[in-house]
């Protein structure tokens, strides 16, 4: 539905009566209590700033996107058609849709625009999965997590097996990377590994109280987990776990046999000394954004734990915002800002005595250094491990086809550049083209004339190989630390990579400005870009098309701050290679 860009119209707010009945007909279509469910449960389902509007691709398609506040699509529906959840609601409430599990090579396939086929499906089926039915698909890697969504064109709950079977199980509405997905163009969201699939209801429906007589079903369920784990180790009076004495193996790490044991208090004691580990020993200038807060100091002044403790989830507060408010009413640090958009204003001083009784730990970030001892004894020596890695790819053209059919490679397919000068090279072996007078010349048969133009006779390695090359059509991937070209999330981009531009320049009236625009394609959000830069200079930004390309996105920064903003892309792991500085304000000098 949205190979080409839907091409909205500009959003607008809807009233918040007109947002009750929306939420009240999309609990109804898809079957959730709404009366059961609790606060955060609903504004995952359907935000409290929605924004509407219509749309008219060129394919035809007509209809009505719906956005949060931050412009990422929640809901979408055309003309004559019910409201159809987008991914990045899906992740926030997966248990709207039922799910349809399939192979994870699959969810590729579907990305490319197909419809999932029923031998591409893994039985048994939700009994909800019935002809009509709009499902969720997910691959078998990660189950709860939905990639593609669609409607089904089979009543499924009646195969249980599906091999050699025909016919198409989904058609295929929305999916990862589509033009639906890519108009989320602010807020950078990464795919989750898991999602909770449960329906979070109230309170009181959550944890029933046990009856004198017994308990109920639900509460069996959920005990049973318990008695295993009572097998395994011993509960103390004060709550904590130590090891089952009758262990087979006493010599196992401790470390590991507590953490399997800790509790939400104890991982609040954690983020509390983290923030007092913060407040004693870093240096940090004020005011600073809360997730710059998060990410660079708590989370790194963290006690050494199991990386799975290291998440605010893991807390009572659940969330940043509530946390830092709690960290407020200890009079720790002062925050400023509204709902979750908060900044860090102050902290307490070292004459507060939680700080000057404080005793100083072995932090999470100081056992990631002693990890990589190379960054430590580099000295200012970046760590290329944490760069950004683009890859040049190139794709056969119908001018190489010969090429291709004479060394029987696959012409449908990308090579990188080391590639292709090996296919050039088994092409000359099999035509023994070397000139016996001078090994570093190529004798040129009809079919590399015909492709390179340089003419019959012998010409350098070197030469031919540019020429060669030249005839490919590039293309690039940008590469995350660790990542491969294998990775399902890796994108490919036709044409060279793109270079960030950083101009500085001066605006009517002698005020000086700094823009920043073609970022997008290194994984750098606008609004992400736009709320850091605020700090870092300490100016106001803004966001808007570019002058030039209006189909581009430019972040603009009041004063000259170029040399700031290209330490801020280093850190982000970009080369200085794909970064241009032009600094308009700067006079040549005159004799």
């Amino acid at each position: 539905m949205f190979k080409k860009d839907p091409q909205p119209k500009a959003s607008a707010n809807i009233k918040s009566s007109e947002r009750r009945k929306l939420l009240s007909g999309i609990c109804n279509s898809y079957g959730i209590p709404q009366n059961d469910l609790n606060k955060e449960a609903e504004l995952n389902i359907l935000p409290s700033t929605t924004k509407q509007a219509s749309y008219q691709s060129v394919q035809g398609h007509k209809g009505t996107i719906y956005f949060d506040e931050n412009e990422t699509p929640t809901w979408f529906k055309t003309r004559d058609s019910q409201l159809y959840p987008s991914l990045f609601t899906c992740w926030k409430a997966a248990y709207i849709l039922p799910k349809i599990i399939t192979h994870p090579h699959v969810i590729r396939v579907l990305s490319g625009g197909a419809d999932l086929m029923l031998p591409g499906t893994v039985p048994p089926f939700d009994p909800r999965t019935v002809k009509g039915s709009i499902v969720g698909i997910v691959d078998s890697a990660n189950p709860t997590v939905i990639k593609a969504i669609g409607r089904c064109k089979l009543n499924l709950p009646q195969f249980t097996l599906v091999i050699g079977r025909t016919g198409i199980a989904v058609e295929v509405m929305h999916h990862l990377d589509d033009e639906l997905y890519k108009l989320n163009k602010f807020v950078d969201i990464p795919i989750p590994e898991q999602v909770v699939d449960e329906v979070p209801l109230k309170e009181h429906d959550q944890e029933p109280k046990p009856t004198e007589e017994g308990h109920s079903a639900e509460d069996k369920h959920d005990e049973q987990p318990v008695h295993d784990k009572e097998e395994q180790e011993v509960t103390q009076d004060d709550g904590t776990a130590v090891n089952d004495p009758d262990s087979d193996d006493p010599d196992v790490d401790n470390i590991a046999e507590e953490l399997t044991t800790l509790t939400v208090e104890e991982v609040d004691n954690f983020f509390i000394r983290s923030l007092l580990q913060t407040i004693k020993t870093d240096k940090i200038e004020l005011p600073i954004t809360s997730s710059t807060f998060m990410s660079n100091h708590i989370y790194k002044n963290l006690p050494v734990v199991d990386s799975s403790y290291c998440n605010i989830k893991k807390t009572s507060w659940k969330k940043t915002t509530k946390y830092l408010k709690a960290m407020e009413k200890l009079k720790y640090l002062t925050v400023k800002g509204k709902g979750d958009d908060l900044s860090v204003v102050s902290l307490t001083g070292s004459n507060n005595p939680a700080v000057q009784n404080f005793v100083v730990h072995k932090t999470m970030g100081s056992l990631k250094k002693d990890t990589n001892s190379t960054t430590t004894t580099t000295g200012n020596k970046k760590d290329k491990s944490l760069e950004l890695n683009v890859v040049y790819l190139y794709k056969p053209t119908s001018k190489s086809r010969m090429i291709f059919n004479k060394t029987e490679e696959d012409f449908q397919t990308w090579y990188t550049q080391s590639e292709v000068r090996d296919i050039l090279n088994k092409y000359i072996k099999i035509q023994n083209l070397v000139n016996p007078k001078d090994p570093k010349k190529i004798n040129l048969d009809d079919n590399l004339n015909a492709m390179t133009s340089l003419g019959i006779g012998a010409h350098p390695r070197d030469k031919l190989f540019k020429t060669f090359l030249s005839n490919f059509s590039p293309y690039y991937v940008v590469l995350r630390p660790g990542e491969s070209l294998e990775d399902d999330t890796v994108q490919l981009n036709k044409g060279e990579p793109p270079t960030i531009k950083i101009i500085t320049q001066m605006k009517i009236g002698r005020k000086i400005i700094t823009r920043i625009l073609n970022f997008e394609k290194f994984f750098i959000k606008p609004h992400i870009l736009s709320d850091d830069l605020k700090v870092k200079c300490s100016g106001s930004t803004t966001i808007g098309p570019c002058v030039e390309n209006p189909a581009l996105t430019e972040v603009t920064v009041q004063g000259p701050h170029g040399k700031i903003i290209m330490e801020y892309l280093n850190s982000k792991g970009i080369p200085n290679t794909f970064i241009n500085f032009e600094d308009k304000v700067k006079k040549k000098k005159r004799r």
